[in-house]
């Protein structure tokens, strides 16, 4: 697959080592610390209970991270991680982990071949405080944080509440956590506190809530949740963490997120006027011919001012809306339905109605038109969620397949020069990314090394797509949309890729 064609360079091994080196070392401080204190963690019978760690990632630009734990652990036969996959915005859970003496492996997920970055050997493990280990700040500068959870025990009619600033991307702010609607213009905060300061909230009741987050010493709000309710939460304890927004969508309306973790679950909260992005590219190929011109697009949802709206209008063959391959349109959260006519202004002339799409808030989504509206694969609208995260160690591609004339495929992403495309053909450049790739298929995205790659799209063992040369750079995620010529009367060798970027 693509590992035999795409290698991780030592470079990038360096780096991503480097950047995670302060992460193993507040694992391993987290884990002595804990002999020191055998008596901290009790039940209430006066049994002690085993030691209890969460990792919440919280490096916007950080890549993924496995973690190992065992005693006795071989690097070279290990046993599964204990965390797997940890992402951007991810709580780990609480690992409750038996004493004993551990060896630790960090393992990044980088391209081409996980690399470990942390290697730390015979920690004897007892009792101790239940501790959260954030990974904070960007992954040039990324360091640990290390948090303790409330130290209040709750009632079933309460909840413990520890809170940390763990957004690189918000300055000091003040915190109000107030009753739905409470006016705080004459009210102090709650809390206030600064990137990387955590606070011990205490017991709160169970019920309803506001959070209002403002910048520090004024009234200017920043972050809004609207109402949260935590009645579902008696006795247990909560962490929340405001952490920075990485969709362009949930930028527009708020540099924060609060992410809300238990013990085995975690809750995203956004602005509560965050939008969702929408972006539409017209990739049916006789569209145009069957409606006679370009075509319209509207949106009926409960959600809009008025519906049916007309969302697109004059919307031809491999146009994007809106214009520019990495923009979005900000439109309500919620259920759509979306109608395709022939650009009269009138839904009553509509071609297609899709089924109801659900549009979250603070969610990126492409929206393609595809198919033949006069003949099969048959016209529909294919959606798919778009994770534009900038990982600093990675490139990331998906590639939608848009191209009805050209049928089942192979998709080869090999790097720039290396392969001709008779070479391709004829099998020497190892097995394709995509092996029997089916027009109105989306792919998973591929984690790629930055540098540059030709992408071959194979039809019937013939190169029907050739693009070389393709530059790849750290941080950008793409889609490669592959569409066919225009029909009828296209030319038809006219195959060729549409790219979106974030």
């Amino acid at each position: 697959m693509l590992s035999k064609n795409l290698s991780v360079s030592d470079k990038y091994k360096k780096y991503l080592s480097k950047s995670f080196y302060m992460m193993s070392l507040v694992l391993g401080v987290s884990l002595i610390s804990a002999c020191s204190d055998s008596d901290s963690n009790t039940s209430s019978t006066g049994n002690t209970v085993d030691p209890r760690l969460r990792v919440i990632h919280a490096s916007p630009d950080a890549p993924a991270v496995n973690v190992y734990a065992a005693i006795g652990l071989d690097p070279a036969n290990r046993p599964a991680p204990v965390i797997s996959a940890l992402d951007y915005a991810q709580s780990s859970g609480a690992l409750s982990v038996p004493a004993g003496s551990y060896d630790i492996i960090v393992e990044g997920i980088i391209p081409g071949g996980n690399a470990d970055v942390i290697t730390v050997s015979s920690f004897a493990l007892s009792n101790t405080a239940e501790v959260t280990v954030f990974a904070v700040e960007p992954v040039s500068a990324i360091e640990p944080l290390v948090v303790n959870n409330s130290a209040s025990t709750p009632s079933s009619s309460g909840v413990a509440l520890a809170v940390v600033h763990a957004s690189p991307d918000a300055p000091a702010v003040d915190v109000y956590v107030t009753a739905p609607g409470a006016d705080i213009s004459s009210i102090d905060p709650t809390l206030s506190f600064s990137f990387k300061e955590s606070v011990d909230a205490g017991v709160v009741p169970v019920g309803q809530y506001q959070i209002r987050v403002t910048l520090a010493g004024t009234k200017t709000v920043v972050f809004d949740s609207g109402t949260v309710d935590l009645s579902g939460f008696g006795a247990q304890k909560l962490m929340i963490a405001a952490l920075s927004n990485t969709s362009s969508v949930a930028l527009a309306t708020s540099p924060i997120k609060l992410l809300v973790a238990t013990d085995t679950a975690q809750l995203t909260l956004f602005d509560t006027a965050t939008s969702t992005g929408a972006r539409v590219t017209h990739v049916s190929p006789d569209a145009g011919s069957v409606a006679g011109g370009p075509v319209e697009v509207f949106a009926s949802s409960s959600v809009l001012p008025t519906s049916p709206t007309e969302l697109i209008d004059a919307f031809s063959y491999t146009d994007i809306v809106p214009n520019g391959t990495g923009d979005y349109v900000a439109v309500p959260a919620g259920d759509y339905i979306f109608d395709v006519a022939p650009n009269t202004d009138t839904i009553g002339d509509s071609v297609f109605t899709s089924p109801a799409l659900t549009l979250a808030a603070g969610e990126e989504y492409s929206v393609f038109a595809v198919g033949r509206v006069a003949m099969t694969p048959a016209f529909s609208l294919l959606a798919t969620l778009d994770t534009n995260r900038s990982v600093a160690t990675e490139a990331r591609v998906k590639v939608v397949h848009a191209a009805p004339a050209a049928g089942i495929v192979d998709v080869f992403v090999t790097p720039a020069g290396a392969f001709t495309p008779a070479e391709v053909e004829a099998g020497m450049a190892g097995a394709p990314l995509l092996d029997d790739f089916a027009f109105s298929e989306i792919s998973d995205y591929v984690a790629v090394s930055p540098g540059s790659y030709d992408i071959r799209v194979l039809a019937g063992g013939m190169t029907a797509i050739n693009v070389e040369g393709f530059a790849l750079t750290a941080g950008l995620v793409a889609s490669v949309v592959a569409r066919g010529p225009i029909e009828p009367a296209g030319a038809p060798a006219d195959f060729n890729v549409i790219v979106l970027t974030n």
